[in-house]
């Protein structure tokens, strides 16, 4: 989840940073008016149960370049950041949603990566990472003990890693959203995308009857098949409409995934980044911070492997880590463009930054 609020309030000021009216100059102001409006007590977008996965996909940087060490979050830890996570009410969601339809034109049914981010991320902690979640062997118990604090939760998983017996003991346990990611239309594909692991049929089958399992026992957990966009010539895009061919009949929110943060992989350099965030700007120095596996607290989900660390929530709360002069300072980073030299946010990140907006509002 992420801080709704903030995004909602901080929407003046961010038409004036977009439409060019602001720049380098008001850098300062920039920073006061965000200082705020930032809530003093931080929203956790995901917590990273796990950096272990069985996959080798193209498109992470796991694959060749993560060197932390692989582990599972302790239990002790992950309790400890549950009990300091609020989640959102229905009344503030539903006003957060009423903004979103007035002011992009997003709506709940649109099938799209957006529409996810703000209808379905915006209230879930997500409980995955760098590593595959189906593989921690303490999954279900950490849904529940979210689904015990009326945290929602989401995760996105491999479908080859995948039971019915497994996915019933999930949704058993609350899970709100389960997104089956997908890459291909048989394995061959697949298994080029994520490695000799991943399979097309047996995953397929296994979601089809995941899905009628949770329909026949009543579960109310959202399905969410989705394949990344890697291509955008005639070849993908028939792909893509047969991929969601497949999910006509069923109640699940099957959509494309563009793949929009590319620096890393690009198998097709004419793709189109969709984000809603490519006009605008990162917010994440605001919004919400991440708990990696060692407990360490990152700005984003892109932190491979914690190099932006701001704390560890063993030793720290949440709220101290947030609140610290060096958050203070990150999030200053984004609007003079000062980082230090060779920071991940300038050069191994492909969302845009909010000083880039000013800088060029400044030529």
């Amino acid at each position: 989840m992420f801080d709704i609020k903030f995004h909602e309030r901080a929407s003046a000021i961010r038409d004036r940073i977009v439409e060019g009216e602001l720049t380098q100059a008001d850098s300062k102001y920039i920073e006061d008016e965000f200082a705020a409006l930032v809530s003093e007590r931080p929203f956790v977008f995901n917590v990273e149960t796990t950096n272990h996965c069985n996959m080798t996909c193209v498109m992470c940087p796991r694959t060749t370049l993560m060197t932390r060490d692989k582990q599972w979050i302790e239990g002790a830890t992950f309790e400890a950041v549950l009990d300091q996570i609020a989640p959102h009410s229905e009344n503030d969601l539903e006003h957060f949603w009423e903004f979103v339809k007035g002011n992009y034109e997003i709506t709940p049914d649109e099938r799209s990566e957006n529409a996810f981010y703000f209808y379905i991320v915006s209230r879930c902690l997500i409980l995955h990472g760098y590593g595959e979640p189906l593989i921690d062997r303490n999954i279900v118990n950490r849904v529940q003990a979210c689904t015990d604090r009326n945290i929602p939760t989401y995760f996105s998983c491999v479908p080859a890693n995948l039971s019915v017996e497994r996915a019933e003991k999930i949704m058993k346990a609350g899970l709100t959203v389960f997104k089956f990611s997908m890459d291909g239309l048989d394995d061959e594909q697949q298994k080029f995308v994520r490695g000799k692991r991943n399979n097309f049929q047996r995953s397929y089958e296994t979601m089809i009857e995941v899905i009628k399992m949770r329909d026949e026992k009543g579960y109310k957990t959202l399905i969410v098949p989705t394949m990344i966009a890697l291509a955008n010539d005639s070849e993908a895009k028939d792909m893509h409409r047969r991929f969601m061919e497949l999910w006509e009949d069923y109640d699940v929110f099957a959509y494309i995934k563009s793949q929009d943060n590319r620096w890393y992989f690009e198998d097709d350099e004419t793709l189109e980044n969709k984000s809603h965030y490519e006009s605008q700007y990162c917010e994440f120095p605001w919004t919400s911070l991440s708990v990696m596996a060692d407990g360490s607290a990152v700005p984003c989900t892109q932190d491979y492997d914690c190099e932006m660390s701001f704390g560890n929530t063993k030793e720290q709360s949440l709220e101290d880590i947030w609140n610290s002069d060096a958050y203070k300072a990150f999030r200053r980073w984004h609007i003079t463009g000062e980082f230090p030299e060779g920071h991940k946010c300038v050069g191994r990140c492909d969302q845009k930054k909010l000083f880039q907006r000013l800088k060029r509002a400044s030529s």
